[in-house]
């Protein structure tokens, strides 16, 4: 059986055996093992060096840190960009508002959005004639096309 114990001179953790009756701190202090409190028991050596370091990080008043750092991964957002644009577009309002949210949306995530893109959005947001709908933002100047086939929304503004 193996644990964490603390110098109390230096105040850092080691891991001992504790089978032991004394070992040497780092700092050349003798710490006796048998009235030494055990903050922390693992089995075998390989689970006590990660106890030693979250008992040094709680002794130098970082534990919250190490338990974000050894917490699981948030949730990640979709890796996808379609799938993304379209979760941003709001679900209320008129057609032409949805539009607009989403020609926004496709030049804040790509900068520039081919129209393969566009009918991909407008598809998963259930509006039909993307071309049309493209065309009209192309006449309203909400969009303009830079290059060939590559369109890119004007007012990125709310």
């Amino acid at each position: 059986m193996y644990g964490v114990v603390v110098c109390p001179r230096c105040k850092r953790a080691k891991g001992v055996d504790l089978k032991q009756k004394t070992t040497a701190c780092s700092c050349g202090f003798e710490i006796r093992v048998v009235p030494a409190r055990v903050r922390a028991r693992a089995s075998t050596p390989r689970e006590l060096a990660p106890l030693v370091g979250q008992v040094n990080a709680e002794l130098a008043g970082g534990a919250q840190v190490v338990a974000k750092a050894l917490a699981p991964p948030k949730k990640a957002r979709p890796r996808d960009v379609h799938a993304r644009v379209i979760a941003a577009v709001p679900k209320e309002g008129d057609r032409a508002s949805k539009i607009r949210a989403a020609a926004r949306e496709l030049t804040n995530e790509l900068e520039v959005f081919t129209k393969d893109d566009w009918i991909r959005v407008l598809e998963g947001l259930a509006i039909p004639d993307p071309e049309g709908a493209l065309a009209v933002l192309l006449d309203a100047n909400a969009v303009f096309e830079p290059r060939a086939g590559f369109y890119r929304a004007v007012d990125l503004t709310p």
